[in-house]
C-alpha cells in the first residue's frame, strides 16, 4: 500500500528504490552541498580523522579530541584538542603542527574548502614513551 501510494506521487517510476537513513548514530553532522546532493559526515568520523592526523606529530602524547559545533556559517565546527606535551618539544610549535596536521588531513579526506578552528590546552608535560624495541 505504501508503495503503491509512493508510486503514485512519484509519476510513472518502474522501481521505487528506499534510500539507507541519513541518520545512522546520534551525532550531528557536517553538510556539504554538492552537485549530486548533500554529503553528510558525522562529527565522530572528523574526530577519528583528527585524531589519526595526530598520530604524525612529534610531541604529541594523550590526545582527545572533541568536535563542536558552532553556530559560524563560515566554519560549522571547531575542535578542541586536549592533550600531553612531551618534555623537551615547544607548546606553540606543537600546537601549530597539530594544526596543520589536522586542517590538511581534513582537506584531503572531506574537501573541505574552510578553516578549521584547532583550540588546543595541554594538560600536562610527560616524559616521552621509550622505544620499543625488537626481539629475535
Amino acid at each position: 500500500m505504501l508503495r503503491d501510494l509512493i508510486n503514485k506521487i512519484v509519476g510513472k517510476t518502474k522501481r521505487v528504490v528506499p534510500r539507507p537513513s541519513l541518520f545512522t548514530g546520534g551525532g550531528e553532522f557536517l553538510l556539504k552541498a554538492t552537485n549530486f546532493g548533500r554529503i553528510r559526515v558525522e562529527y565522530v568520523v572528523v574526530q577519528k580523522i583528527a585524531e589519526r592526523a595526530l598520530s604524525q606529530v612529534e610531541g604529541i602524547l594523550e590526545p582527545v579530541v572533541d568536535v563542536e559545533k558552532t553556530s559560524s556559517t563560515v566554519t560549522p565546527f571547531k575542535i578542541q584538542l586536549t592533550l600531553a606535551l612531551a618534555e623537551g618539544h615547544s607548546a606553540p610549535a606543537v600546537s601549530a603542527a597539530a594544526d596543520t596536521a589536522i586542517n590538511g588531513a581534513l582537506s584531503d579526506f572531506l574537501r573541505l574548502e574552510f578553516y578549521v578552528p584547532v583550540v588546543v590546552k595541554v594538560k600536562q608535560i610527560t616524559q616521552p614513551a621509550p622505544k620499543r624495541r625488537r626481539v629475535r
